[in-house]
């Protein structure tokens, strides 16, 4: 899958609330809220890398959320 595509993919999740194609050692960068950290990573295996084998995902977490 195309970074652009995915990028439109993951644009239309819930909770989704900016996503930036960008260069280097990944290629999207997906901004997104929740509501817990268990509710995290559930929405990031269910929607992001249960779609695609091929997706790599780094979670970063802001200091001011924590």
């Amino acid at each position: 899958m195309a970074k652009h595509q995915i990028a439109q993919y993951l644009s239309k999740l819930d909770n989704i609330v900016n996503v930036d194609i960008i260069s280097g050692p990944y290629d999207i960068v997906a901004e997104l809220i929740s509501e817990n950290m268990e509710d995290l990573k559930e929405r990031i295996q269910t929607n992001i890398k249960n779609r695609d084998k091929s997706i790599s995902t780094l979670t970063l977490i802001r200091s001011e959320d924590i």
